[in-house]
Formats: structure tokens, sequence, C-alpha cells
């Protein structure tokens, strides 16, 4: 098990904006993460995949693989520029990425909450399709441990911070004031709750808020949280000629609105219409833009409204940081042990089972003497004591000092005298 045969390709909103990074998005995750274990030299592999990342992990026999899966992933993305894009990190850097990415510090919002949820999406989904490798999985388990504790032993979760509650605040910088402002969001997903929450923040008692959704009880139900109006997705249109907002948290593959659909309603309007647009990939033709009175913000435009005075009242940073490095020595420090309790647990496994066989032997030996339950216990535990002893010295010095020990001698060792033993019996 070694760290030099971990590989990540990372691609996300450092290397590109979210308008082109869309282009790189796996539309069936399953499928993928199966036909990228099929692969040959390919032990293992998670993929996670946000609004603003797609990040491929994996454990590999030969590094050449690289090019196989990278030609893969531009097959099925029609993607031709992925090779000039992603960026490729390796062994420690994985496992510190990965770390820092679960606790928050690898996302457009310093702190983002909902990262964590996606790596564990990304986990339990390789887990599903039996994707994974053991150090894969170990490295993921470990990355949401941290993530959790972070969380729990730092003020960076006391405010909280996503995508969605930019937008919100950057239509609050825009317009100003939202009281007396018809608010459609369209999308009853993750999305759409996180807008609804944070307009709520905002204590705003003078809004009108719609949802809409392709399932109706989804926007009932969503409706029913903050006082707003559900709507059926076919039943925007109507909405769109008296809305001051719009936020569009949907997923769907293909644009919601259109230019020739919210130009109609254009025409009967006689007020300016915000129209930001969360989804990924886009659900709102760029062309939108070049209407009159109309203000489209993506997911891209979102960056120049992040507050990036809020890292600076977040006094924690540093402790989180040391948090994280100190996980990943730990981490690091049980990778290298891990080899030693392997070697030891066939230590205890060899010697148990040689005590066994001649326990039995000697039983049979004495099968003319008439041993009571009691007799044959004592005989039981006297052979499991004098195990414990002979080995219990040794196990615990290979523990002390399992770093002077030759792992490749000490196994060969134990392999030529298990099997001169089995063979002498």
């Amino acid at each position: 098990m070694s760290l030099s045969n971990i590989h990540g390709l990372l691609l996300n909103h450092k290397q590109l904006p979210i308008s082109m990074l869309e282009k790189a998005f796996f539309r069936d995750l399953e499928s993928t993460l199966k036909l990228f274990k099929d692969i040959s030299g390919v032990e293992g592999v998670a993929i996670l995949q946000t609004c603003n990342r797609v990040e491929i992990f994996l454990e590999l026999r030969d590094e050449k693989v690289i090019e196989d899966v990278v030609s893969i992933w531009g097959d099925l993305t029609g993607d031709v520029n992925l090779k000039k894009s992603f960026v490729t990190i390796k062994g420690i850097e994985v496992v510190r990425h990965l770390f820092r990415l679960a606790s928050g510090l690898e996302s457009m919002v310093i702190g983002e909450q909902e990262v964590l949820r996606q790596v564990k999406q990304a986990y339990y989904k390789a887990l599903a399709v039996n994707s994974l490798s053991l150090l894969l999985k170990m490295i993921f388990e470990e990355a949401i441990k941290i993530g959790k504790r972070v969380r729990s032993e730092t003020e960076i979760s006391r405010k909280r911070l996503s995508l969605a509650h930019v937008a919100v605040e950057a239509v609050e910088e825009i317009l100003r004031n939202l009281n007396d402002k018809v608010i459609l969001i369209i999308g009853a997903g993750e999305t759409g709750e996180l807008v609804n929450s944070a307009l709520m923040e905002k204590n705003y008692r003078k809004l009108t808020l719609l949802f809409a959704n392709r399932t109706y009880e989804k926007a009932i139900h969503l409706a029913n949280m903050s006082g707003a109006i559900a709507l059926r997705l076919d039943q925007i249109e109507n909405y769109l000629k008296i809305a001051d907002i719009i936020f569009v948290t949907t997923s769907a593959p293909h644009y919601i609105i259109t230019r020739e659909r919210i130009a109609d309603a254009v025409k009967e309007r006689d007020k300016p219409l915000l129209i930001i647009d969360l989804s990924v990939p886009r659900n709102v033709d760029p062309e939108v833009s070049k209407l009159q009175n109309i203000k489209l913000i993506t997911l891209d435009d979102l960056k120049e409204y992040i507050d990036y005075s809020i890292y600076d009242r977040i006094r924690e940073l540093e402790k989180i940081e040391t948090l994280i490095e100190d996980h990943v020595e730990r981490f690091l420090e049980r990778l290298e042990t891990i080899w030693i309790e392997e070697l030891i647990s066939k230590i205890y496994c060899y010697a148990e089972r040689v005590r066994v066989e001649e326990f039995s032997e000697a039983l049979s030996m004495m099968r003319t003497i008439k041993l009571d339950e009691k007799s044959i216990e004592i005989i039981d535990d006297m052979s499991r004591a004098i195990i414990k002893r002979i080995l219990n010295p040794l196990i615990e010095n290979l523990r002390k000092n399992y770093k002077n020990v030759n792992k490749d001698e000490l196994d060969k060792i134990l392999k030529v005298y298990t099997y001169t033993k089995t063979n002498i019996d």
C-alpha cells in the first residue's frame, strides 16, 4: 500500500471559468466510475463533481494509465481541450488536497458548508459501485473525519457560507433593498433551499416569494417553509412578466430560460429583471443578457461579489491549517504502521494455528486418560499463556522499532519459517 500510486486529476474554478468547466462534466457518474475501474492498471477510482470542480482520484499500478483515463474523459464529455486544462497531483498532495477540500479551504467560497456533503457523496457513490481501492477508501474516510472536526472545533461553520448565499448578497448589493420585490426561485433542490434560507435570514417582511419545480410536491414543501407560493414548472410563463428577480437552480441538460421565452415576457414589462443562474450546466441561455432591461448573473460573475473580508473575520484559519497538517501527519504514520500490523496479525494467526494443532494432538495422545472438562480447560489456557508470554515482548518490540526493521527481510523470514515448520510437521 503506497501513496506513490495515488493520483489526482483536478479541474476546478482555479483553472477554468465555470462556463468552460461545465464542458468536462460527466452526465452519468455511476457508469463513468465503472468504466474507469475496468481500465487495465486502475486499482481504484473516485470522482468528485460539484458546481465548480470535476476531480478524479485514482490508484494506479502504472502512471501511464493516466493518458487512457484522460482520453476516455475527453470522449465521454466531448471536451478536446482537457489535456491543456487539468492539474495532476500525486501521493501526499492528493491526501492534503482532499483534507483541505473537505474542510472548506479549496472552495470558491472559503468555508463553504456543502462541500463536505459533496465529498461524502463522491465516497458513497464510488463505494456503491465498488470502484474504491482500500487506500482510496482510507483517504476519503480520513478526509470526511477532518472535515467534520474542523467544523466542530473552529468557527468556520458559524457563518453559513455557500454560493447561494453569495448570490443573495449580490442581489442585495445590486438592488439595495428587496422589500416589495417579487422573487421567483426555479428549482426546489438543495440549491433552491439554500437560496430560500439565505433570503429568510434577511428578514424582509414585504417579499413575495414564488417556487417553481418540475415536481410540484417539492415546490409545495419548500413554499410551506417560508410562506411562499408554489408553482408548476409550466406555470412560470405568467410570472416571468411580474418577477423582479429569478434564481434558476435547476440541473436540466438544456436551457430552462431561453432568449425566446424571456423575450415574450419582457415585452409586457415596464421594470428591469435580474436573473441569477446557479445551475450546472447553465440553464439560462447566455443570449438572454443581450435583451434590454435584463441583467444575467452566472456562477462566474459571482466571484466579484464574494466578500473576501469574511476570511479576515475567520480568525481561526491558521488553526484550521494546523489541524489539517496534523491529520495528514497522523495519516502518514498510520500508513507506515499498517504493514507491521499486518505482519503481526500473520504471526498471531500462525502461532494460534500451531497452538490448536499441538493442543489437539496432545489431547489425542492422552485419549486413554479420562480428562474432565476442567482439566482440558486448564491445558488449553496454559497453551494460550505460553504463546502470549513468548510473542508479546517480540510484538511490543516490533511496534516500537518498526522504522528500523527491514520489512522485506522480516516478511521473508516469516514465510520461510512457517513453510519449514508446516512441512516438518
